[in-house]
């Protein structure tokens, strides 16, 4: 039994203080392909080759089919500034891997990975039967130089599980990547008391 199968298929709508997570659709993409096609947005990015409309569009089917939850973040204004997902969805160990990108250079620094992080992860822990995902865990990898983004995580209660040596190959150098991960009961903890 494929082990992603039993999830909902569209992600909720989730509102912040300030963000709006929006499930992404079509209508979304060309903002996600301007953000990819940015070298400084895409700077700690797995993948930093500029796609092409056919190439999202591919991409967006194939996540949507593989169960992905995908969301643009939207600000106050309902501006699209980012993009968050939750993927690789283990239902039997409840579990899940996060990956955020806010693509709107001007408001880095704003504290809006934050929130959208906070908006995702309450939604991730809360029970299924309250319309949550029930997770146990949510995980990432960031680039061990990218000092902001760990910060980020680290202030939504992530925290450094190990490192990957070595992992990517960038610009004629290597670079590490750090595993962090927050847990339920940790990040319940941690969001009633910041």
């Amino acid at each position: 039994m494929d082990n992603q199968r039993n999830w909902k298929d569209q992600p909720a709508e989730l509102r912040g203080r300030r963000v709006t997570l929006v499930p992404l659709d079509e209508c979304h993409l060309e903002a996600l392909r301007r953000w990819r096609s940015d070298p400084e947005v895409t700077r700690y990015w797995i993948t930093q080759a500029s796609p092409t409309r056919e190439e999202m569009s591919g991409w967006f089917e194939r996540n949507r089919a593989a169960g992905v939850l995908m969301w643009v973040i939207a600000d106050e204004h309902g501006r699209e500034i980012g993009y968050i997902d939750l993927f690789d969805r283990d239902i039997v160990n409840r579990k899940a891997e996060l990956s955020l990108m806010i693509g709107e250079r001007e408001v880095w620094g704003r504290g809006y990975a934050r929130e959208a992080l906070r908006t995702l992860l309450r939604h991730a822990f809360a029970p299924a039967a309250t319309g949550g995902l029930g997770l146990h865990k949510v995980y990432l990898s960031v680039f061990a130089e990218n000092a902001a983004a760990r910060r980020a995580y680290a202030a939504c209660g992530f925290r450094e599980d190990g490192i990957l040596r070595d992992d990517v190959y960038r610009g004629g150098s290597w670079h590490d990547q750090i595993l962090m991960s927050v847990l339920e009961h940790e990040f319940i903890a941690f969001d009633q008391t910041s």
